[in-house]
């Protein structure tokens, strides 16, 4: 993901949209000027799109005038869309990797019970006799 702007372009971009009302419209025009997410892939593209609409979530309902918090709504609505057809096209199947690593937990798991529990049974074994 190529950030085109730094923190002064961004905020002068989110206040222009503020300013002049941006609605859905302009969503991919807003995204066109804060990052290049052309040949990304779609987790990364939908973490584009939620930095965004974070961003615009966080600006002060003051600096939208009353007359354009609708479009505000609109813009913030339209980013989470984008965001949801992004993660609906991700895979809920878990990776080999994520396999992987899952096997490896159980049987560590598996370990640390086995170890708890031969102490467990050693030290009422050494209770029980008498000294």
């Amino acid at each position: 993901m190529q950030i085109k702007v730094d923190a002064v372009g961004l905020t002068v971009i989110l206040l222009t949209a503020a300013e002049a009302g941006w609605g859905k419209g302009k969503v991919p025009q807003l995204m066109a000027q804060i990052v290049d997410i052309s040949g990304i892939d779609k987790n990364t593209r939908a973490r584009a799109y939620r930095l965004v609409r974070d961003a615009i979530a966080e600006l002060p309902l003051t600096i939208w005038a009353q007359d354009k918090l609708n479009a505000r709504r609109e813009l913030l609505d339209e980013l989470s869309r984008q965001i949801t057809v992004l993660q609906a096209g991700m895979s809920n199947f878990p990776t080999q990797e994520e396999l992987r690593e899952d096997a490896w937990r159980v049987e560590l798991d598996a370990q640390y019970r086995s170890e708890n529990n031969n102490a467990a049974r050693a030290r009422s074994k050494s209770m029980a006799r008498p000294g």
